[in-house]
């Protein structure tokens, strides 16, 4: 699980060439989508608020005159109830109340709309009803002065308690022939008809339409019909916004208590307000259902494009994977690697050249690695490449019982060579003795110049008797050479390691008394170390 969120983590640094894709790729589709979608959506969202404002002042407007046509309709009726003698004559005290009484019971038969209809005198005493049990007219206080301004009287609407409905008394004035006010023939009016008007409006518009006064007190709506006492009003500060609206939109908290938008047009008969509203999410709800499609394509369009990132960040990223692992192995030394050349374009030629310098490293390590263990001027081996052979040899010669040989070889009398004929000369001998050796050991023995004139040549597996003799061998071929100066002989020591105490620099200490044993002898001779008597070889004849 620990390595698994360690490549998780690797995998999701955010310096990482991935991780840089699949944002970039990410960000180059997000910020141009929720762009254009801010846009759709501001555009929308301000069309839809255009078109319902239109909608709504339209609505208004439209229940507003229908209000004021009924409310003409019913004081006209009123007046029209007025103009009878019998009206009249009974305010004037020339009539029978009776007469009267029976009249306007006919006309309140007649018309569903009033509850009932009274005749009052000019002290708003009342003189006939329509009702069995008369009701006290709720006249405003300046109702003298409201009929003599303009003739009709529209007082508050309230909930009359008798007849279980919202009322509104309505009046005329029954005028005197010298023009003065008699009385006046008020009308206690429900909403039944009105309500039916507004309620047509319900058929027509998604909205609510509904009637109440300046102060926000309900007086119809297009849904339940007529208020009662359990219809909640609106608060007269929503009211007061939408009188001073003047027609526009207003958005405010309803009687529902959710959002809404409205607008409110005021009547010229009477200070009510005829409102048409919407609920604010059904405003927005067709820019609200653009948006969240907006975000749910986003979304789609977002993980399609991060698929299709990480997947091309994967066709980039493994060849630089395999580049940074090949490169990690280089960095840690070894030139073995090698990685496939398949691709192409940039990463392609990446990993050409990248071979291409392996290559040219492990090339310039094996010349390195030959320089420092090789004697430039003979070609042999040198001692430090000598003193790792020994190792393994002697590990070898422990485990398979089986010993091995080393000769140790000096050029005879080579200073005096050397001075009488030149140091070319003398390198000339060196390396023709080098060509000797290599051609006289197999190929895994080793022949190494081992310092100035002295060679070491290690036979592996050989025991003294057949190391001795491949020295013989040595030496004949050596003094069979033609050189510059004439005759070159070599003098050669033999040791032999034979047991798990000897080490390679003792079994090279023996060899190298058995050859100053051979100088002492006379050179030109092979000795071996530990011989007793007169071992050594004769003088080549």
């Amino acid at each position: 699980m620990r390595q698994l969120i360690q490549i998780a983590r690797s995998q999701l640094r955010l310096d990482s060439i991935r991780v840089q894709i699949i944002v970039f790729a990410i960000l180059a589709a997000l910020i141009p989508s929720l762009i254009i979608s801010l846009l759709a959506y501001t555009h929308s969202h301000s069309a839809l608020k255009e078109k319902i404002r239109q909608e709504l002042v339209t609505t208004g407007s439209q229940a507003q005159r229908e209000a004021d046509v009924w409310l003409k309709e019913r004081l006209y009726d009123v007046r029209v109830f007025a103009t009878s003698s019998l009206v009249s004559d009974t305010v004037a005290r020339r009539g029978q109340p009776g007469r009267l009484v029976e009249y306007l019971n006919s006309v309140r038969a007649r018309f569903a709309d009033y509850e009932e209809l009274q005749l009052l005198d000019a002290n708003a005493a009342l003189v006939a009803t329509s009702a069995r049990r008369a009701s006290p007219a709720r006249l405003p206080e300046d109702w003298r002065r409201t009929l003599e301004s303009s003739r009709s009287l529209v007082g508050d609407p309230y909930w009359d308690e008798q007849a279980k409905k919202m009322v509104v008394i309505l009046g005329v004035p029954i005028l005197q022939a010298n023009g003065r006010i008699a009385g006046a023939l008020v009308a206690r009016t429900n909403f039944s008809g009105l309500a039916l008007v507004l309620r047509g409006f319900s058929d027509r518009s998604a909205g609510h339409v509904y009637l109440m006064t300046v102060r926000g007190k309900m007086i119809a709506d297009s849904r339940s019909g007529s208020a009662n006492p359990k219809t909640t009003d609106l608060a007269p500060e929503i009211a007061d916004r939408l009188l001073a609206a003047a027609g526009e939109i207003v958005e405010h908290r309803g009687v529902d208590g959710i959002e809404i938008l409205g607008s409110a047009q005021r009547m010229s008969q009477a200070a009510w307000l005829a409102v048409a509203d919407i609920p604010a999410a059904d405003v927005y709800g067709q820019a609200t259902r653009l948006r969240n499609a907006a975000f749910l394509v986003i979304g789609i369009l977002l993980l399609v494009i991060a698929i299709v990132a990480y997947l091309l960040a994967a066709l980039i990223t493994r060849p630089l994977g395999r580049l940074t692992s090949a490169a990690a192995k280089v960095s840690a030394g070894d030139l073995q690697v090698g990685l496939p050349t398949g691709g192409s374009g940039e990463v392609g030629y990446l990993t050409q050249v990248f071979n291409s310098m392996v290559e040219s490293l492990r090339k310039q390590r094996e010349e390195l690695e030959r320089i420092s263990t090789t004697d430039s001027l003979t070609g042999l081996s040198n001692r430090r490449h000598l003193m790792n052979l020994l190792t393994h040899e002697i590990e070898r010669a422990k485990r398979a019982d089986q010993p091995f040989s080393i000769l140790m070889l000096d050029v005879d009398h080579f200073k005096k060579y050397n001075d009488a004929h030149g140091h070319q000369a003398g390198d000339e001998v060196l390396g023709r003795v080098s060509a000797v050796l290599r051609k006289s050991i197999r190929p895994y023995d080793c022949a190494v110049r081992y310092g100035g004139e002295e060679f070491l040549v290690m036979l592996s597996a050989t025991p003294l008797a057949r190391a001795r003799e491949s020295a013989e061998r040595i030496r004949k071929l050596v003094r069979g050479e033609q050189f510059e100066g004439g005759t070159v002989t070599i003098s050669i020591g033999v040791a032999e390691y034979r047991s798990g105490s000897d080490t390679a620099k003792s079994v090279i200490g023996q060899a190298d008394a058995a050859l100053y044993e051979a100088k002492r002898a006379g050179r030109d001779r092979v000795v071996c170390a530990g011989a007793t008597g007169n071992q050594e070889a004769a003088k080549a004849s």
